[in-house]
């Protein structure tokens, strides 16, 4: 309950942050799925994006993040996260962190809400980057909807007045008879970034 406070006084003093020092737009937050099973997927441009994205969608939905696995070795934010339960990633492990995909896919199942960035790290130009498969995996496995999220010019922070925050509709993509499972979790994942490259 104490880790819960904290976690959720954290979100509320984002939103602050970001209505008070910048012209934030954000848009579509009731696309957001207020119960049952679903993946959000968001682009990522820089690391504002976790504090933005994560502390709007709260005001619908609890979500589990990703998170890559150094984070728990930082001093106090660590331990931090794992008692939020976030999921730690190894982003270095040949073949991907299996493990991580098969925790996110039971939090999905159980009915609740998994916030990912399909691209596995952050853009370095400002241009959208490929996603990883293993968003496609989750949406695969899961069949839940997918909400594509898009955060606009963090990447220019501080240096601009303006930021931006963008849910699309929940959508579902439906596997193909007579193909290779594994074949399809890349196709499924550059389906989700085209919706999400899709919203302004």
């Amino acid at each position: 309950m104490f880790h819960n406070a904290i976690y959720n006084l954290l979100k509320f003093i984002f939103r602050a942050y970001f209505r008070l020092f910048y012209k934030t737009e954000i848009k579509g937050l009731e696309n957001i799925p207020t119960e049952g099973g679903v993946i959000l997927a968001c682009n990522h441009l820089s690391n504002f994006d976790p504090p933005l994205a994560g502390g709007f969608e709260e005001l619908k939905r609890n979500s589990v993040f990703f998170i890559k696995k150094e984070i728990l070795n930082w001093p106090i934010l660590g331990w931090i996260f794992k008692s939020w339960k976030f999921i730690p990633v190894d982003r270095k492990r040949p073949g991907g962190d299996t493990a991580a995909l098969k925790s996110a896919l039971r939090v999905v199942k159980k009915r609740g809400s998994l916030f990912i960035f399909p691209e596995g790290t952050r853009s370095k130009t400002g241009e959208p980057g490929r996603a990883k498969p293993g968003i496609g995996f989750l949406a695969y496995h899961s069949q839940a909807p997918i909400v594509p999220m898009k955060v606009i010019n963090t990447n220019r922070l501080p240096f601009t007045r303006k930021v931006g925050f963008t849910v699309g509709k929940p959508f579902k993509i439906e596997p193909q008879e007579g193909r290779e499972i594994k074949e399809q979790f890349q196709d499924f994942a550059d389906k989700i970034m085209q919706e999400i490259n899709k919203l302004d």
